[in-house]
């Protein structure tokens, strides 16, 4: 852009489309994940996916469902919960978080040797 220059060329105006900027085009689901978490982290769940996408059960735990985009970061983001989620569906995910969890167990673990 440095060497850019004004000339006396000129183009003629054309309408362009308008792309299709909703939520399902910009960010297809693919991954339907169902969870519970601890009713403690309720304003997490509201702040980052809004007041719709949990339903309350009787023990005060939040039953969580939405469609998410990427596998590597609903891992982490389930992660960010410690122990306040449980993944409950797709299995593959929760078996992700699980072996995640030994990994982390194995690695703490000699300190209970000493």
């Amino acid at each position: 852009m440095d060497q850019a220059a004004e000339s006396d060329q000129s183009f003629v105006s054309r309408d362009a489309p308008i792309p299709d900027l909703s939520n399902e085009k910009i960010f297809p689901g693919g991954i339907k994940v169902k969870a519970l978490f601890a009713p403690d982290v309720k304003w997490r769940l509201v702040e980052e996916f809004g007041p719709h996408c949990f339903t309350e059960n009787e023990d005060g735990r939040l039953l969580f469902s939405a469609d998410y985009t990427d596998r590597e970061n609903l891992v982490t983001w389930i992660l960010t919960f410690g122990a306040k989620a449980e993944v409950l569906e797709p299995k593959d995910i929760r078996n992700a978080i699980r072996r995640i969890a030994e990994e982390t167990i194995k690695l703490y673990q000699e300190d209970q040797d000493e």
